[in-house]
């Protein structure tokens, strides 16, 4: 079934700003109708290939590659959030997974990972360079509420992995690894193995 979106605009915002949300999650946002008011109600898809400005700019090079553009995907669900995920490839599976398959990330792609071996922010992001990541989310918060890019802000508990030593939030990122490439051979070595006697 085809997810349904809209265009909505905050009234007591007074900004002039229209915001997209899938229209089942409104109920996350407002207690009632006279909180907002719908401009337009279109299907999901239609925003697919749809360019976009990102909440920072600090990947901006990355515009080239594809990036910040829409891309569907059916693991995004009414049930949660917006409707509308941010892709961050290299921290989390889902999301290098969707990039690969809309092409904005290769095999062969440097990895765009702007935190360190601490988990904390490296340079390139320069409003919140050496905070670690889990720390750092009051200021991104206010950071983005400054900039009016924020509507709503709310806590969820969910489950999320911590390591059984340290007992600390494990974070999932992309690490430098070496590996061989064997796709192109594939029918070669299963022949060779054939041949050889275990």
């Amino acid at each position: 079934m085809q997810k349904q979106y809209i265009h909505f605009s905050p009234p007591e915002k007074n900004t002039g700003k229209i915001f997209i949300l899938m229209e089942a999650r409104l109920i996350s946002l407002y207690k009632s109708e006279k909180e907002y008011s719908v401009l337009d109600r279109f299907p999901g898809i239609s925003l697919k290939g749809k360019k976009y400005k990102p909440l920072f700019e600090y990947f901006i090079k990355c515009k080239e590659n594809g990036a910040f553009r829409v891309v569907t995907d059916n693991y995004v669900k009414e049930e949660e959030g917006t409707g509308v995920v941010h892709q961050a490839p290299y921290f989390g599976a889902d999301d290098y997974r969707v990039c690969m398959d809309f092409n904005i990330i290769q095999k062969d792609s440097v990895p765009v990972c702007p935190v360190d071996a601490s988990g904390c922010f490296t340079a390139e992001v320069t409003d919140f360079a050496g905070q670690y990541v889990k720390d750092a989310d009051k200021n991104i918060i206010k950071a983005l509420k400054e900039r009016g890019r924020l509507i709503h802000t709310s806590s969820f508990k969910h489950n999320y992995p911590f390591c059984w030593r340290s007992e600390t939030p494990l974070i999932y990122k992309a690490v430098p690894s070496w590996f061989v490439r064997v796709e192109h051979m594939v029918d070669k070595l299963l022949e060779n193995n054939a041949q050889c006697y275990w």
